[in-house]
């Protein structure tokens, strides 16, 4: 082969190598962000089943203070409350977070956790009128709340980028 060929072959090869280089950046890139839009759709979806089962929670526990539905019944509820939860707990486990939000999502499940043991205390308040159970419900409920803080803050740094240590 002459010089110049030699030449043509090896500029056309390099450029082939920088525009696969270039496509597998972008694809690469383009599968990163579908993976963290996915991650970020399931724990939206967890979190909003979540607020919902704490609403109906609260509804019921109005209810029952406003003479609406009887304590029976509330525990009745409560019951099936309690299974729903303990199933959404379960799904953050099957949350496969980038690894940067891997933190914020076990301080969120501690959070939902803290709520189904405050909510569990507080319907052991209704049935005994313990009021240790009662203490210990408006406990568990702030600490839920502090690690739902903490979640919410570990989840913006790693979305800005912000590197954060477990």
């Amino acid at each position: 082969m002459k010089k110049k060929q030699k030449q043509n072959l090896v500029l056309v090869s390099i450029l082939v190598a920088i525009i696969a280089s270039i496509v597998g950046y972008i694809y690469s890139a383009e599968q990163t962000k579908q993976i963290g839009r996915t991650f970020g759709n399931e724990l939206l979806s967890i979190q909003e089943n979540l607020k919902q089962y704490q609403t109906e929670f609260s509804s019921t526990i109005t209810q029952l203070n406003e003479g609406d539905m009887t304590k029976y019944e509330v525990i009745e509820f409560s019951q099936k409350h309690f299974e729903k939860m303990e199933e959404l707990i379960l799904q953050y486990d099957n949350l496969r977070p980038p690894p940067a939000f891997e933190s914020s999502v076990q301080v969120f499940k501690l959070s939902a956790i803290s709520q189904l043991e405050s909510d569990q205390e507080y319907i052991l308040w209704i049935k005994t009128q313990d009021e240790s159970h009662k203490i210990r419900s408006d406990a568990l409920i702030q600490e839920s709340f502090e690690y739902d803080t903490a979640a919410l803050g570990k989840f913006n740094r790693a979305k800005q980028g912000i590197i954060t240590q477990p």
